[in-house]
């Protein structure tokens, strides 16, 4: 085992104890559904919460993410991207998009999954998506590997974009893992052919899966 995979298995076990922890707090109840990828492969999901990225790599124990940099300053989540392999996502130019597209590729030959947030920043709310930029699908499309699109929803929403962690430790929250069908991108039909036609049909799974869980949920209410 070299320092990568070790520092890999090391911040796995970091966070199986600490999603236990909020479970015993009855902070969070995860639900999965769907069939988690044994295999490499290009992760796509929603970005509701903070926690999301921490759940998928209880999934995922292998896969890396992109990390911005200020993100080395937050203490729950710098010690798991320093030596891990985790990839510095994006800042805007094309070299970084080079960067990325070449990093990306060399993590999943060395038998990683990579994890990308293809909105870029946390999501509006639950349902409201930012839209998918198209690197990870036009790296995908490249060296032909499979997408994992993944749909996570948060209820209430908690720790989006400028929410508190006190908001958060109030009350108990809800976070649904919906694992969708993997696809293939160069065995996708003409109107999926390019980069940017990945993206809009990963969205619009990932939108329609929303919307049904949410509805699932609410009936369940009712």
């Amino acid at each position: 085992m070299n320092a990568r995979q070790e520092a890999l298995h090391a911040s796995h076990r970091q966070v199986v104890r600490f999603l236990a922890t909020l479970s015993f707090l009855n902070l969070l109840t995860i639900k999965k559904e769907g069939v988690i990828p044994d295999q490499p492969c290009i992760v796509v999901a929603n970005h509701p919460s903070l926690l999301d990225f921490i759940v998928f790599l209880a999934d995922l124990p292998n896969a890396v993410c992109l990390f911005k940099p200020e993100t080395r300053k937050n203490l729950l989540v710098s010690s798991i991207v320093q030596g891990s392999g985790y990839i510095q996502g994006y800042d805007g130019t094309a070299a970084c998009s080079r960067r990325i597209i070449s990093t990306a590729w060399e993590r999943v030959k060395e038998g990683h999954s990579v994890v990308f947030f293809p909105e870029g920043t946390r999501s509006k709310t639950s349902l409201l998506l930012h839209k998918f930029r198209s690197t990870p699908f036009h790296i995908a499309k490249s060296f032909d590997i499979p997408v994992q699109p993944v749909a996570i929803y948060c209820e209430p929403l908690f720790l989006g974009k400028n929410q508190r962690w006190w908001d958060f430790s109030q009350r108990g929250n809800t976070m649904t893992i919906r694992y969708l069908p993997v696809f293939h991108p160069n065995e996708c039909p003409n109107d999926r052919a390019t980069s940017l036609g990945l993206a809009r049909y990963a969205q619009t799974v990932i939108d329609e899966a929303l919307t049904e869980i949410s509805s699932d949920n609410e009936s369940k209410r009712m």
